[in-house]
Formats: structure tokens, C-alpha cells, sequence
């Protein structure tokens, strides 16, 4: 789901390959088109979606087909098998890393904090421009000190809720990876849009036709 909101309208449900081929000249993402739409030649693949937007310089990325792009996926995986148990040990590695927040809490914790003093002398300087004589130009020049440090607090504690986040949604990526990589320990034959989904990131078309594979866990293999 997280995936499909940052992808926004490039994201296509109707295929496991939609926001997943990335043109290697313009990098857009490559869209369905139906060729021959009206005879027995009828035919869908995969181009980029901007390949004519600029006549000057036209994406000389390849077009694909749905079982080329899923026969040389099946031939990629099945060369991860037999380094399957030093793949596993090192993206467990890679979880233990990403799962400990413990540094990043420590520091959003001592934001919060802070907070809480800044928000404490707001209030009282409210209050005493409330019910004492106070010069306006010191007032305000105190009011705006107190409202920026709180405004830069609040800016860092966001920050590092979102990597937080981000060291969250890989280690997901990653523990999905893992999951399916271990639960296959024969070469597969057929392809799987499950098996697809959980391990592969994204692919890179490049203009000589290959296929540069992303999986999940950060690795990368061309096909």
C-alpha cells in the first residue's frame, strides 16, 4: 500500500509488471499498449510511456513481451538458489540493522522533550505579556525566537519519523524477500505473480534489450 501511494498515478493494479519497468533513457516507467487492437494480430507489450513525447530524442529503450520479461525473470531467480544460504545470512544481517531504532527514539524522545519546555515558555511569556506591562517589540522578538526552535523541532522530530518509516517499509521489502527465498529451494519452471511481487523492487530496460533486475533485499542482476 505504501508503495502504491508514493507511486501515486503511475501505479497500475491490472498487472503485477505496472510502475515496475523503468525506461533507462528518460526514467519513466513502461505502460501496457495493445497492438493491432482491431485483427487477428492482436497483441499487448510493454513500451515506455514517454517514448514519443520528444521527437528530437525518442527513448531507444526495446519494447517487451509479458513472457520474455517473465521467462528471463524465472532464469535470474533460479541463479540465486545456489547462493540461497549466504543471500539469507547476509539480508538477516540487513534486518537486524534496519529494525534497530533504538538510536533514532532516543533522539525522538529528547525532541519531544524539548518540546514540551519550548511549549512551557510560550505559555508563560503569554502570560506574562497578559498580565504585565511588557514591551511589545521584547515580546514579540522572544514570541518568534520560541515559535522558530519549536518549528526546527518539530521539522527534525519529522525527519526521523520518516526514516524511521523508510528503515521500516525496507526491512518489509526485505523480510518478504527472505520469506520466499527460503521457502524455495528447487528452481522454478513456472512464473509466479506472487513470487514477483515479494521480491522484485523494480527493472531497468536498457537500450540493448537487457534487463537490469532490483530485487528486494538491494541486489542487483542483469538478465
Amino acid at each position: 500500500m505504501a508503495r502504491r501511494k508514493s507511486l501515486g498515478r503511475c501505479y497500475s493494479g491490472n498487472s503485477v509488471f505496472g510502475a515496475r519497468l523503468i525506461c533507462e533513457d528518460c526514467g519513466g516507467f513502461f505502460g501496457a499498449k495493445t497492438w493491432n487492437s482491431t485483427n487477428k494480430y492482436k497483441r499487448t507489450v510493454w513500451q515506455c510511456n514517454h517514448k514519443f513525447d520528444d521527437k528530437k530524442h525518442r527513448c531507444t529503450t526495446p519494447h517487451l513481451n509479458e513472457e520474455d520479461i517473465k521467462k528471463r525473470f524465472i532464469t535470474v531467480y533460479n541463479g540465486l538458489i545456489p547462493s540461497r544460504d549466504n543471500i539469507l545470512d547476509d539480508c538477516r544481517c540487513m534486518l537486524d540493522v534496519l529494525t534497530d531504532t533504538t538510536e533514532i527514539d532516543r533522539k525522538i524522545a529528547d525532541f519531544a522533550q524539548e518540546a514540551e519546555v519550548v511549549a512551557g515558555l510560550t505559555k508563560k511569556l503569554i502570560e506574562e505579556n497578559a498580565s504585565n506591562v511588557m514591551s511589545q517589540t521584547e515580546f514579540n522578538k522572544k514570541y518568534k525566537s520560541y515559535e522558530e526552535r519549536y518549528t526546527s523541532i518539530r521539522d527534525k522530530t519529522a525527519k526521523l519519523q520518516e526514516q524511521s518509516k523508510q528503515r521500516k517499509d525496507q526491512a518489509d521489502s526485505i523480510g518478504a524477500f527472505i520469506f520466499e527465498l527460503h521457502d524455495i529451494e528447487n528452481p522454478i519452471t513456472t512464473f509466479d505473480n506472487k513470487l514477483w511481487i515479494s521480491v522484485i523492487e523494480s527493472i531497468t530496460v536498457k537500450n540493448n534489450g537487457t534487463l537490469l533486475f532490483r530485487f528486494r533485499n538491494g541486489m542487483e542482476i542483469e538478465g
